[in-house]
């Protein structure tokens, strides 16, 4: 470990802003990591003389990845459901994190991620939970992301539509995708490569990133999606193509050369082309004052360039899934093709509809896909469970053949929104338990032996330097009939023998403790704070709620939108009832215990972003047929729909992601 100087000033300012919840400067991250700023040589850099882009609320690369070890770590992962086969599989928390132990891919299982992608991908960089420990950072061969191309001047929202773009200006957004793009950086192979997803509004501000982020010497290409597309008449000329910006990790980086068919136009129906006596297809070429020469077709095709001509999915498509920036296979197909080979990990933090997914999955690649929005994570569940259905690839698509296989094993996780009763369920593996609640609070394992320090068996971790006890609800007997009070702290300040002073975090459930803060002497005069940390951690979460955690979309037009989410939060209860009618639907309760900016509760739908609808349900696993956004539903509950079958289930989620269980609709 890298030694810190710091002034007793110095400390005082990174107590105030831990304190305060701010980040401390970036000279003070600096001094506080020395270790990170030295991969960052200024010096060097400003000799190089790169161009980069400045704006305000840029920040250096070394302060943006300090931020993932001492303020804000990530959340942990929290297995939702696992399939295998396209069924259910029952697997819990722990049976994954049995899994994982061997660190090796024969046990892998593809990841479908809910949450913000900030979050995760810091999770993924700090490298400490278990379910992604050593098998994500370094390993990704190919990333892909099409990021939402809207800032605040592309959005004219009202009322409560208003989406996260719509509070952000250009630099906001800039540094929201660089800071994002520096953890992609750092989790990528080295021999890894990274496709940037842009259009005309954005492109030319994030290449200038990306050449500052990556090096400009490891830009690839610059690649034109051209499209056929009918717009109105306007007074410019009709945009027609979409731009990727493709980097590699370094300069030993995985490319297939990929070739295409001959056109009509060219190659063996081109009229300078002959045939030798082998039969090979050849031409003539010149060259001054010598002798021309022969120059042979590769019969395998002409290699394809950076203008890629790839029909759009159109509304009667067989692969249209109904999401409004669903991108097509064949896109993917060609990316996925180029820079990775069978087995690569591939790895999609802005997923939507899932297609990267879907094309890794059909080309015998392992896949994560992360999104922030409930409908675009039972849209990719359906889309996997149902893959065998699916076009298949390549030369089959002009046959019209199906995949015809099984989704291969997959989970549905979630990072930064949870169950209680699911981390309490991890009491039957203790180590599972202290992992987990630790990155709940951005906590790391006692490395400094700071339980044989103050011979206290129940510290497990440290934050800040400080010692972190996990109050051990593994034991019955703590869990039902000790409480953490005031005699508790006492028997920790006689048991330390006068060594501990200054912070002393427990982690604990709520219920499980009588006191809050609370500052106490120990035998030697100085002061103890002991700093409980409760889960639900109810301060947090009315925080969150009120000011930090973004709202799930509430109609169709901001399910793209770029995401920042604070901290965690436990999910709430959220009930539905609902009727078929003649016309459809109608919601008869709705309820959930979310709070307006104002702190109070929303009454009626008003808490409502959406309803997911499996139209023929199965009873075992909700597989979301249509979803109705909060924006289409009427004033009464009234939802018009028709194709409705006698065997109805919704799911209903609040604005803050809270989900019901699946209510089946009874006829009368």
């Amino acid at each position: 470990m890298v030694k810190t100087h710091l002034a007793e000033e110095e400390k005082k300012l990174i107590i105030e802003a831990l304190n305060s919840n701010t980040e401390p400067s970036a000279e003070l991250m600096t001094k506080l990591f020395p270790g990170l700023a030295e991969k960052f040589d200024v010096e060097k850099l400003d000799r190089a003389k790169i161009v980069s882009l400045e704006y305000a609320g840029k920040r250096s690369e070394a302060a943006i990845l300090n931020q993932a070890f001492p303020t804000d770590a990530g959340s942990p992962l929290q297995v939702e459901r696992c399939f295998k086969g396209g069924s259910l599989t029952g697997e819990t928390q722990l049976d994954l994190f049995e899994r994982a132990k061997d660190g090796t891919d024969d046990n892998w299982q593809n990841l479908i991620v809910q949450g913000d992608n900030l979050q995760f991908l810091k999770s993924c960089y700090r490298n400490a939970d278990p379910l992604i420990k050593d098998r994500i950072k370094g390993k990704v061969k190919l990333i892909y992301i099409d990021p939402p191309f809207a800032t605040k001047s592309d959005f004219k929202g009202s009322k409560d539509e208003k989406s996260y773009s719509d509070k952000v200006d250009s630099a906001e957004f800039i540094e929201g995708l660089r800071e994002r793009l520096i953890y992609m950086r750092d989790i990528l192979a080295e021999d890894g490569s990274i496709y940037v997803h842009l259009d005309q509004k954005i492109g030319h501000y994030v290449k200038v990133v990306m050449d500052d982020i990556f090096g400009k010497q490891n830009f690839r290409n610059e690649i034109s999606w051209y499209y056929r597309r009918y717009t109105a008449v306007s007074s410019s000329f009709q945009s027609l193509h979409d731009s990727l910006l493709y980097y590699s990790r370094s300069d030993n980086w995985c490319f297939n050369n990929l070739r295409e068919p001959y056109t009509k136009t060219a190659g063996k129906q081109d009229s300078h082309y002959k045939k030798d006596e082998n039969g090979r297809w050849f031409r003539w070429q010149k060259r001054a004052g010598k002798e021309p020469y022969k120059v042979f077709l590769n019969e395998k095709g002409k290699r394809i360039g950076d203008v890629w001509e790839i029909q759009h999915i159109n509304a009667s498509a067989i692969e249209r899934i109904g999401y409004p920036t669903q991108k097509p296979e064949a896109l993917l197909e060609r990316i996925i093709l180029a820079s990775s080979n069978p087995g690569d990990l591939i790895l999609d933090v802005f997923a939507g509809s899932g297609t990267t997914a879907a094309v890794a999955e059909k080309l015998g690649r392992r896949w994560i896909v992360c999104d922030f929005g409930k409908h675009a994570i039972y849209t990719m569940q359906k889309r996997m469970l149902r893959i065998g259905e699916s076009k298949a690839l390549g030369k089959d698509v002009k046959k019209n053949r199906k995949y015809g296989k099984p989704p291969k094993p997959f989970c549905v996780v979630s990072t930064g929104a949870y169950d209680f009763s699911r981390i309490m369920k991890l009491r039957e593996n203790k180590d599972a338990y202290i992992d987990f609640v630790l990155g709940l609070f951005q906590s790391s394992r006692d490395e400094k032996d700071l339980s044989g320090k103050y011979r206290l068996t129940n510290i497990f971790g440290e934050k800040d330097g400080d010692p972190v006890e996990v109050y051990p609800v593994w034991n019955d007997e703590y869990l039902k009939n000790i409480r953490i009070d005031e005699n508790y702290l006492k028997g920790i300040l006689l048991q330390s023998r006068g060594k501990l002073k200054g912070n002393y975090y427990i982690i604990t459930p709520e219920t499980c403790t009588l006191v809050g803060d609370t500052t106490m002497k120990n035998s030697a005069g100085n002061e103890v704070h002991f700093k409980m940390l409760k889960f639900p951690y109810k301060i947090l979460e009315d925080v969150s709620r009120n000011f930090q955690i973004q709202q799930q979309p509430s109609s169709q037009e901001n399910v793209n939108n770029l995401i920042n989410s604070t901290g965690f939060y436990f999910n709430d209860n959220v009930e539905i009832e609902v009727q078929k009618t003649r016309f459809g639907l109608k919601i008869t309760r709705f309820d959930t215990k979310i709070l307006d900016k104002q702190g109070e509760r929303l009454t009626g739908i008003g808490g409502l972003a959406m309803l997911l609808v499996d139209v023929d349900y199965d009873g075992k696993i909700f597989d979301m047929d249509r979803t109705v956004f909060a924006k289409d539903v009427g004033d009464d509950g009234v939802i018009k729909m028709t194709g409705l079958t006698e065997s109805i289930a919704v799911v209903a989620i609040d604005k803050h992601g809270n989900e019901s269980k699946p209510f089946i609709i009874k006829n009368k």
